[in-house]
């Protein structure tokens, strides 16, 4: 199963298909896209969340096993 909060393709994936459906939309393309602004904002803070993770089986200096 793929974790949603660390997978910024999945977010960019769904901000870019929202764009494409703001496109051909006939009414709310303003909404649409502010939709996809968030997916944008998700995919960013996934990215930094990833880039945070600790690796497993890390162990802090100091703190027993």
């Amino acid at each position: 199963m793929t974790d949603f909060l660390t997978n910024a393709d999945h977010w960019r994936k769904r901000a870019e298909l929202t764009r494409a459906l703001a496109a051909t939309a006939a009414k709310d393309q303003g909404r649409l896209l502010k939709v996809a602004e968030e997916y944008d904002r998700l995919a960013a803070l996934a990215e930094v969340r990833r880039s945070a993770m600790v690796p497993s089986g890390y162990v802090p200096a100091g703190r027993p096993e």
